[in-house]
């Protein structure tokens, strides 16, 4: 167990996060932010640029790997654009009619007007208008209850990903803002781009936990890698950079460019209010900040970053691959939580080891799990939660947060910790991925979905390999600690502070081996021999230029 503070990459000033879970864990996992709003804002950091200190503005999706290696104490910055000309024509009619301020409408009727005009058809112009308007709405993402600024759109396309805009509804009534170019000449008073309310900065984090790793000494990685069983080719610091520089950079591919076209268009039907409320410094002076995340996490971070390189370099459907990503930097908030949680407290019971980070999952099947196994992944979902709630108490993080000058007394930091970003963070964010059931009432446990078990097929095979089953199941303990059956689970049950028990083990074969068949990912070569197979193959260079 660590005994002193995380170490903050870069190596910023963090002095003032007295909470202790931003303070373990970094800055920040929060409880409001969405399972697709932490896709987003990781694509948002990829895919604007991007800035350290006062260099040239970085455009790729990574920063060049000479630059990562020499990155200490520089804050990075980046750029995505606000777009509330779209955003208004777009999702006004999505969003709750007591959010519409008289400025609102009044300036969706320009747009609508403007792009009426600029129709030419032999059918009603006021018809195509509602279908182009109804075709955007269609990819709202998140926040149906919120203002309409503040929803956030699918990101089908860099050009939907936006600055979280917030319309700051008490100093509107305050001031009596009648006219919408008034709001948006004092954008910065009627309008806020700052408070990560909802992108709330998690997908920054896991941004930066991609950097931290390939900041790291080869040696460090490769031992790491020889752990978990990657290859050197592929786990090399230089290779794996590369393929995330090349995967990234094509994660959308040439069929958005149409709609790219239409976004830009609408966009720019009053370009007074696009320039208003888009400063360009030129510099990034005037960008979005990133916080930081733990100097441990490089552990995690390369894990994410290997699984994240293997799913971007499938060739498969650019929506399915938006949805495993999802999925994937999902699941390594969830991991990153216990595996910095298994840095800071002792495990639940001496015997168990975990997976490679320290921590285990019991997994289950959906539907027909046998009692002892459902008991089981209780009683681990109990000690997961625990580990984190222990992490939080630890004696560096409860002195930190309770030194002289707080403003904050010590009690109120720590049930903010346990409620907005510690164990309750993780129990929700779970059931919003749906691996944790049910969502309401007792006996909350691990659940296999096919979606996970698709993610994780795509995620720790390369396109095309193939593996024995025991193998892929070694891989599940390896990489997050999911234990479904065998060693590993035996091995999670005593980890969980629970006595060795046969019971838990499945009675009537394999269930992972009847889903995976299920979803096409088995092959049975004999009774004693399956093969798990990766269905897609690599991505060609040519579709990622294109």
């Amino acid at each position: 167990m660590i005994d002193s503070l995380p170490k903050p990459f870069p190596a910023l000033d963090v002095s003032e996060d007295r909470n202790p879970a931003m303070r373990l864990f970094g800055l920040r996992f929060f409880q409001d932010q969405t399972v697709l709003e932490y896709l987003t804002e990781f694509l948002s950091v990829v895919s604007y640029p991007k800035w350290l200190a006062d260099g040239e503005p970085i455009r790729d999706p990574l920063p060049p790997l000479s630059v990562l290696r020499s990155w200490s104490d520089q804050k990075l910055r980046y750029k995505p654009p606000v777009r509330l000309n779209l955003k208004l024509f777009a999702l006004l009619g999505a969003s709750r009619a007591d959010s519409r301020h008289e400025t609102h409408l009044e300036h969706y009727r320009v747009i609508f007007d403007a792009l009426r005009r600029s129709i030419s058809s032999d059918q009603s112009a006021e018809r195509i208008v509602r279908v182009l308007e109804e075709l955007l709405r269609g990819y709202q993402g998140a926040g149906l209850n919120r203002t309409w600024c503040a929803q956030t759109f699918y990101p089908v396309t860099a050009s939907l990903i936006t600055q979280e805009t917030l319309w700051n509804d008490t100093v509107a009534k305050k001031r009596d803002v009648r006219d919408w170019n008034e709001a948006v000449s004092h954008f910065h008073t009627f309008f806020s781009v700052s408070k990560h309310r909802f992108m709330a900065r998690g997908g920054e984090l896991l941004y930066l936990q991609i950097c931290n790793a390939l900041t790291r000494d080869s040696e460090s990685t490769a031992d790491l890698a020889r752990r978990v069983g990657i290859t050197e080719n592929e786990g090399s610091l230089e290779t794996l950079h590369a393929s995330l520089q090349d995967g990234l950079a094509a994660v959308y591919g040439v069929q958005v460019r149409s709609l790219d076209r239409l976004v830009e268009y609408i966009e720019g039907l009053h370009p007074e209010t696009h320039g208003l409320t888009n400063e360009d410094s030129g510099d990034g002076s005037n960008a979005q900040v990133c916080g930081w995340c733990p100097r441990d996490s490089w552990q995690e971070g390369y894990l994410f970053a290997v699984e994240l390189s293997r799913v971007l370099s499938a060739a498969l459907d650019p929506i399915e691959r938006l949805e495993l990503l999802m999925t994937g930097c999902t699941l390594q908030v969830l991991r990153s939580l216990c595996a910095q949680s298994a840095r800071y407290a002792e495990p639940p019971a001496p015997n168990g080891r975990g997976g490679v980070l320290g921590y285990a999952w019991i997994f289950t099947h959906p539907y027909s799990a046998s009692r002892p196994s459902r008991l089981a992944s209780q009683r681990n979902l109990q000690a997961v939660q625990a580990l984190i709630y222990r992490a939080l108490r630890h004696p560096a993080l409860q002195d930190n947060a309770g030194r002289a000058g707080a403003r904050t007394d010590l009690k109120t930091l720590n049930k903010e910790a346990d409620t907005k970003y510690g164990h309750k963070l993780f129990l929700s964010l779970g059931k919003k991925l749906g691996i944790i059931a049910p969502l309401k009432g007792s006996g909350a446990r691990f659940v296999m979905t096919d979606g996970l078990l698709r993610y994780l097929v795509m995620a720790l095979l390369r396109p095309e390999e193939r593996c024995t089953d025991r193998v892929f199941i070694e891989r599940l303990y390896r990489h997050y600690g999911i234990a479904v059956e065998g060693e590993n689970l035996t091995d999670a049950v005593l980890w969980s502070g629970l006595p060795a028990n046969s019971s838990v083990q499945p009675e009537r074969g394999s269930w992972l081996a009847e889903m995976l068949r299920a979803g096409g990912f088995l092959t049975e070569l004999s009774d004693a021999c399956a093969v798990v197979r990766h269905p897609f193959g690599k991505l060609r260079d040519d579709r990622r230029n294109a």
